[in-house]
């Protein structure tokens, strides 16, 4: 049986500050910017495109993945934060926030070398609700959208908006009396089913969806009167969430996937009604992670401005 060996803090320290001092020197001899260390491989389309956005005529140097200190290939975000105190202007992290941004954890800012997505993760910012019904529009070329995703996803907020605050509460305060797979477990509201009437009667599905999340937040007020959840609720609508666009602060794999079937539903539909090719509809999951709403909503002006603060300078033309 293989057993890892005894690595001590400061061995750890002394290997994470010098492969850190590689990376920024590999930005340098590839003449970038930065190097940028991510999560996975699937997170670089989304902060490539969010920093050309802001900083176009900069190249970044982006990592998905670095051998942790017994040498194994490593991603996550785990892995990135074990960078966090040898980050440098040539060596920076993009993470996604988790419930981080929302439980207050302090150091993950642009000044220490940190960008973040404040929604739970970067799928959330291709869900933004106001852009979808664009989105089909231009990818079936037909002038008018049939479904109302901005309707949809705050009823879909609200459903859940009064549940997760007791979640979140329960997190912050380190009980275990709602998890977040118990909580993800209400995320869902389509099965094999259902499938057919996530476009056709949403109002359905959406209900059902209210009356158990309902059902399960009065079990926790009899459970805890003591409780002034009212005090909480208003501490995190502080930080930008409310009833009506809780979906951008929800795990981000769930919200992709259901606003991927609703773009693909609305999509076949309308296609069907103008009697045109679906072959489009096998671009789609592309598309979608492509489409970004620039200073649309709060959390990706937020991020816009941490890359201000990171990368102030007048040579790269980022205004202060």
């Amino acid at each position: 049986m293989f057993v890892k060996p005894e690595i001590s803090k400061e061995q750890r320290e002394r290997y994470f500050a010098t492969a850190a001092s590689r990376f920024a020197m590999d930005a340098k001899m590839l003449r970038c910017r930065a190097s940028v260390h991510v999560e996975n491989k699937d997170d670089i389309i989304f902060w490539e495109h969010v920093l050309h956005k802001f900083l176009p005529k900069e190249k970044f140097h982006f990592i998905s993945g670095s051998r942790n200190e017994y040498g194994n290939e490593t991603s996550g975000v785990t892995q990135c934060l074990k960078y966090f105190n040898f980050l440098s202007p040539s060596f920076i992290v993009c993470i996604d926030s988790d419930y981080r941004y929302l439980m207050g954890v302090k150091k993950l800012k642009a000044k220490n070398f940190v960008l973040q997505t404040y929604t739970y993760s970067f799928e959330n910012h291709h869900c933004y609700a106001e852009g979808l019904d664009d989105f089909c529009c231009r990818l079936t070329n037909i002038r008018t959208c049939p479904f109302n995703f901005s309707l949809f996803w705050k009823r879909y907020s609200n459903a859940l908006y009064d549940l997760f605050i007791w979640h979140l509460y329960f997190l912050t305060h380190d009980r275990d009396d709602f998890v977040q797979c118990d909580f993800n477990e209400y995320l869902n509201i389509v099965d094999r089913g259902s499938r057919h009437d996530l476009v056709r009667r949403p109002e359905a599905l959406l209900d059902d969806l209210r009356k158990r999340a309902n059902s399960r937040v009065k079990e926790f007020q009899g459970r805890n009167p003591e409780i002034d959840i009212n005090k909480f609720r208003m501490k995190i609508e502080a930080l930008g969430v409310n009833p009506n666009n809780l979906y951008l602060y929800l795990r981000g794999h769930n919200i992709y996937d259901l606003t991927l079937t609703l773009c693909r539903d609305v999509c076949r539909m309308m296609l069907r009604q103008a009697k045109q090719n679906m072959r489009i509809l096998d671009h789609i999951d592309s598309e979608l992670r492509r489409v970004i709403h620039f200073d649309a909503y709060q959390p990706i002006r937020q991020i816009e401005d941490d890359i201000k603060l990171l990368f102030r300078s007048e040579q790269l033309g980022v205004n202060s």
